[in-house]
């Protein structure tokens, strides 16, 4: 081979190479977006929150984590989170008292039988400590944060009867108390994400409709009351005016219905499972019919002494006894469902009509702010029937293969990634950036023992 024609190989093959090269590795674009400075507003889904308390491993996995490792890509700078330290994390229970996330571990049931089961130890009390001064914070999730909270000065004022105490630990000024729609600004931010609004009505649904669906938006808000449409309109869109006082882009993300959410479905209204002969002692005492298999659970009404046959479309909340209802006749007429565990078809509409309305109020925000929108709503949806992600088949179905924690009401790491790509295709499509998405399957799902 003469040494033009070696030359002319060579060179061949190099011009192939550095062309494979430049196909291979797309261009990653911030588009019109600047995410130099990121801030996330929101609740529990934005703070990391997970298996029933706030935790440093998935804190480290929040969405807006996920996000400011992307964003990272196409300029983003540093993102610093509130964390707490390494173990048993910050939560409380339904009593209030100060305990640990949930643990997964097997546990015998009251037949005998070895089942999966969820507990917690003390919480650890070093996590109570102020650590304001190490901010500002990029991730303002608040767990329990209603909109109208992210100006409030007693929000994070420690020893307040209303202080958050998960926002008291790091607000920046917790004695005179900074709020959190300010400190948002103490990071000069150039790009925001918030998701706001379950809280103002979730607690109501956690609750089984303990509190009042408000009107007045004069009166004192209880925690289970959802916030009246007209307050969280005007909350709302004065935070975005905030957020947005210097032409800042950014997204927002509407509310799941609660269809979606495992705390609310994981029992099913339907699911008194009887034998033939289980069925006919029931009806032998009851006025209640009765078959072999799958039946209606009884439920007791609120403020009365009377019981009924629960509806589809009304629903069981997940924090009821199993062993109850397993060993102990809990949802037969002699022992209904107290109505404390029970979402009843009014309070369920209280819930749909005021999803509706705040997710409106979102969706014409950002229409308004020339803001990216994320149907979150839409996209816990899909979930339902399963979406599948390189191979691996992801639900709403309480555990296995599920985007939700043990509590059942928040994410996984897994659905932190799945919320964080949602995020990213809304501001890719909004702001022509090119932000590539992350492999869900390599962040860590439910942890079985």
């Amino acid at each position: 081979m003469n040494s033009d024609l070696r030359i002319l190989i060579v060179a061949a093959c190099m011009f192939i190479t550095s062309c494979k090269n430049s196909f291979d590795e797309p261009v990653i674009s911030r588009g019109t977006a600047d995410f130099t400075s990121y801030v996330s507003i929101g609740g529990y889904f934005t703070s990391g929150y997970g298996d029933g308390g706030l935790y440093h491993e998935l804190q480290k996995n929040s969405f807006p984590s996920i996000l400011a490792s992307q964003f990272e890509l196409a300029g983003g700078g540093p993102f610093k989170q509130p964390l707490v330290n390494p173990g048993n994390g910050m939560a409380y229970d339904e009593n209030g008292n100060f305990v640990s996330r949930f643990f997964l571990t097997v546990q015998q049931n009251c037949a005998g039988e070895n089942v999966i089961d969820r507990t917690r130890t003390s919480g650890d009390a070093s996590n109570l400590t102020w650590i304001g001064p190490q901010g500002p914070y990029n991730n303002l999730g608040v767990p329990g944060a209603k909109v109208f909270n992210l100006f409030s000065q007693e929000f994070g004022r420690a020893g307040s009867p209303n202080a958050n105490p998960f926002f008291s630990r790091f607000a920046w000024d917790n004695v005179e108390s900074s709020t959190v729609i300010d400190d948002a600004d103490r990071v000069n931010p150039t790009f925001f994400t918030f998701w706001i609004g379950s809280e103002d009505l979730w607690l109501y649904a956690r609750s089984g409709g303990a509190g009042e669906f408000l009107t007045d938006t004069n009166v004192t808000i209880e925690t289970n009351d959802i916030t009246p449409i007209k307050k969280y309109k005007a909350s709302y869109e004065a935070a975005v005016a905030q957020l947005t006082d210097n032409d800042e882009k950014g997204a927002l993300a509407t509310i799941p219905d609660i269809e979606n959410i495992p705390y609310f479905t994981a029992i099913p209204y339907n699911g008194l499972i009887l034998t033939q002969s289980e069925a006919d002692a029931l009806n032998a005492i009851s006025d209640y019919e009765f078959v072999e298999g799958k039946n209606r659970f009884i439920i007791s009404s609120p403020n009365t002494s009377n019981a009924r046959q629960i509806g589809e479309g009304e629903f069981i909340l997940m924090n009821v006894s199993m062993d109850s209802i397993r060993c102990f006749g809990l949802g037969r007429p002699q022992n209904p469902i107290p109505h404390y565990y029970i979402l009843d078809s009014a309070e369920v509409n209280n819930i749909h009509t005021a999803t509706a309305a705040y997710n409106s109020i979102i969706s014409s925000t950002a229409l308004n702010n020339d803001l990216a929108l994320v149907d979150m709503n839409y996209c816990f949806s899909q979930f339902t029937s399963g979406i599948i992600f390189n191979g691996v088949n992801y639900t709403t179905q309480f555990l296995r293969s599920s985007i939700f924690s043990s509590d059942g009401l928040y994410p996984n790491a897994r659905g932190n990634a799945h919320i964080a790509n949602a995020f990213i295709r809304a501001i890719n499509s909004k702001y022509q950036s090119t932000i590539p998405e992350v492999d869900v399957n390599q962040y860590p799902g439910n942890i079985l023992p």
